[in-house]
This record gives C-alpha cells, sequence and structure tokens, in this order.
C-alpha cells in the first residue's frame, strides 16, 4: 500500500495519530504491568481501532500450533481456511489485490495486515477501511494497527508464559506438601525383634507416589500390616491416602472386625472421591495368642506367606477394589493359622510388572522364587538383593512405576 510523504510536525492529523500511538503504548504498558488476562488487552484493542480509528469490522487471527480467530467484531470473516493464501505477506496489503476471491466472499474487509515476532509471522488483522483519517494518513492508521496487534500479541505470550509457571509454581508447591503428607502417613519406626521383623523398600517413581505400607501394633504379639495403591497422583491422591490411613488405624485399635473395617474404609472412599478414585489394598492382621493371620485383598496383586519349609500360601481371598462400589459386592475373610516361623512379602504392581528390554514382565513367579531362596537372609540384604536383580533385569529401561515392598519375618 503507497502514501506519500507526511510531515507528521506540520499536519494535525499525523500529529494526532502520534498521540494515539503514544496513548495506546502506554495503555497497554499499564495492562501489562496490571497483569491483566488475555480480555482485558483485546478490550483495549477494540477501545482504539473504533473510537480513535473508526475501523467498523476488524478479525484478528493467532498463529500458534494452528490459525484461530482470537477476536473480532463487526461482521465476521467467511471461508477463513482459504486465508493461508495470505500468510507470505510481509507487509500491509489490499485484500483485493492479495486474495481476490477471499476479499469478494468479505466485501466488508480491504485490507490485511501481517505481524511478526522474532522474525516469524505470529498472525494476521483483517480490517475495513479506516474511516476517521483519508488517504494519505490511513495508511498511518493501518500501520499504527500493526503496531498495536504486536505489542498486544507480545503481551498475550507473555502473559501466558507468566501464568504457566505461576501454574507450574503452584503445582510444585502442592507437590511438596503432598509429599510431606505422605511421608507423614509411613510409620516411623518399623519392628526388629526375635519374634517379628519388619522391613519395607519404598522407591517412588515420581515425586509423589500412589504407593503406600503400613504397620500397626495392637498389642504384644498382635499387629496390622497394611500395603496399598491409590489411583492417581498429587495432593489429592495423598489426601484420599491420609483418610484411608486415619480410617484403617483408628478402627483397628478399635479392635473392629477385619471385615468392617474394609466396609467402612471402602464407604469412606467412595464418599470422599466420588467414584472418581479407588485403592487396592491388602490388610493382614496377625493375633499372637491363636496364631492365625486373618486379611483382606481388595483388587491388589496376592502376597505370599513362605514358611521355613518353603511352603507358599497366596493371599488372595478378599473384596473388589476399594471405591467403586458404594456396597462390596462380596468381602471374604482368608485366614492361615501360622504355626512355625514364616515369611509374609507384599508389594504393589510397580515391582512385578517392571520390563526387560525383550517387554517381558518380572512377575510374581520370580519374585516368589526369589524369596524362597533368599528366605534365611537378613531383611536389609534380601531387600538389597532383589533389588539388585531388578535393576540387572530392567536393563536401560529402568523403573517405570512406584515400587514398594513390604516383608515381614514372624517366628511364633
Amino acid at each position: 500500500m503507497s502514501s506519500q510523504a507526511i510531515d507528521p510536525f506540520n499536519n494535525p492529523n499525523s500529529y494526532e495519530l502520534k498521540q494515539i500511538e503514544f496513548q495506546s503504548v502506554l495503555d497497554l504498558t499499564i495492562a501489562i504491568n496490571q497483569n491483566k488476562p488475555e480480555k482485558g488487552f483485546y478490550q483495549i484493542l477494540e477501545d482504539y481501532l473504533l473510537e480513535k480509528l473508526g475501523i467498523g469490522h476488524f478479525s484478528l487471527f493467532l498463529k500458534e500450533e494452528q490459525w484461530h480467530n482470537s477476536f473480532c467484531y463487526g461482521k465476521i470473516v467467511s471461508g477463513w481456511p482459504t486465508v493461508s493464501e495470505l500468510s507470505n505477506l510481509t507487509h500491509i496489503s489490499k485484500l483485493a489485490e492479495s486474495s481476490p476471491g477471499f476479499q469478494a466472499e468479505n466485501s466488508h474487509i480491504q485490507f490485511v495486515i501481517p505481524f511478526y515476532s522474532d522474525q516469524q509471522l505470529r498472525g494476521l488483522a483483517l480490517c475495513s477501511s479506516v474511516s476517521s483519517f483519508e488517504s494519505p494518513y490511513d495508511a498511518e492508521g493501518l500501520a499504527l494497527i500493526q503496531t498495536l496487534v504486536s505489542l498486544m500479541a507480545m503481551a498475550i505470550e507473555n502473559h501466558k508464559l507468566l501464568s504457566y509457571r505461576l501454574q507450574q509454581e503452584a503445582m510444585r508447591k502442592e507437590i511438596e506438601i503432598a509429599r510431606e503428607v505422605q511421608q507423614m502417613l509411613f510409620p516411623r519406626k518399623l519392628p526388629d525383634t526375635d519374634f517379628l521383623k519388619v522391613y519395607t523398600t519404598y522407591l517412588p517413581h515420581m515425586e509423589v507416589s500412589g504407593d503406600y505400607y503400613d504397620y500397626i501394633k495392637l498389642g504384644e504379639k498382635d499387629f496390622v500390616v497394611c500395603v496399598a495403591d491409590v489411583s492417581g497422583k498429587g495432593m489429592s491422591a495423598a489426601l484420599l491416602m491420609s483418610n484411608f490411613q486415619a480410617c484403617l488405624r483408628t478402627l483397628m485399635l478399635e479392635k473392629r472386625a477385619l471385615s468392617e473395617v474394609v466396609s467402612t474404609i471402602n464407604t469412606l472412599i467412595c464418599q470422599n472421591s466420588n467414584l472418581e478414585r479407588f485403592i487396592t489394598s491388602f490388610i493382614g492382621v496377625y493375633d499372637g495368642e491363636s496364631q492365625v493371620f486373618t486379611y483382606v485383598n481388595s483388587g491388589h496383586n496376592p502376597p505370599c506367606l513362605i514358611d521355613e519349609d518353603r511352603n507358599i500360601t497366596e493371599l488372595t481371598l478378599g473384596s473388589t477394589i476399594l471405591g467403586i462400589f458404594p456396597k462390596l459386592p462380596h468381602l471374604n475373610v482368608g485366614e492361615v493359622r501360622i504355626e512355625k516361623p514364616t515369611l509374609l512379602c507384599a508389594y504393589t504392581d510397580g515391582l512385578t510388572e517392571i520390563e526387560n528390554p525383550e517387554g517381558q514382565d518380572f512377575g510374581p513367579t520370580n519374585l516368589e522364587k526369589y524369596m524362597v531362596e533368599n528366605w534365611d537372609e537378613k531383611m536389609p540384604i534380601l531387600h538389597q538383593r532383589l533389588l539388585n536383580r531388578l535393576e540387572l533385569f530392567a536393563g536401560s529401561g529402568g523403573f517405570s512405576d512406584d515400587i514398594t515392598l513390604l516383608t515381614v519375618k514372624i517366628n511364633p
């Protein structure tokens, strides 16, 4: 678009346009400092286009992953997909010259204004004539529009980046709090006596794990052990886990029946998660006087009991996953008498689902075989050797999920 030379110092129209440009840049700067949302920038743009320049129709198209019409007033542009022909423009042009067919379909649009950032096309503005300033000053008005939309696009992009950083910071703080909440849930001290030895390995894959384990002392030789896996991550999963722990500990210390404990926990999870989250769990209770170990497996990977003769008992009885059904469709309490030294091995699925480079799972069978072969080992060595074996098995792929292993050696 051509224009004759204009002396801004001797012409009131040119002087007025310079004032508009100065004030618009000032208003945009204030909006940036006030951290206004995207809508606020568009309001400033509309005010200047309508009131100061007399633009009756305006559409702004931004190029991000795809072209999209981010803002418009007046008559809507039709046939937008064909405007890709205009993406090679480098300067303000008349639409009738750049794309006659497109202009015929949109007679209300006279000009197309490209704007760039870092030498990359950021968008296109399509608009009607500048009615407040006649030729040749309408050329200055169009140049002013180009300046405005360029500044505004950069401001919106910076605002989005700032919002993203704030979201990331909020997420980081949430994860940090969730991790602290989770750490407080785990028992601080585990027994290591002639009668009972409890040892755990806990390896969260991310900063906040969905895995949970617990040990609750009920009497001299009575105790509860638990391993669970909460769906989801972050604060909501940590809070659900804390509800699970609080309910479990309260009810077990009140010596409630295990079936009642599981049913109550299931009801609590359903109420607190609106059936949107669930928990798989294994809860086992040992009675020192009767030497009976009762348990409920709620959709969890079956732990196993291995006695000193290397007999293996898989603990599969129980219920469905907790938090899915307001009332559990079935609930069976398993019962095993422990009359000789026995090792309990409970874990989360992240352990047995570790894959080797060929895509094969480590699997429960390999875990049970390892526990049988190393039954006599001290707990720390038992766990460390297993981790070494798992690392060799996984190879360069490493671990892709949370890993929790709880072993309990009972000497009745």
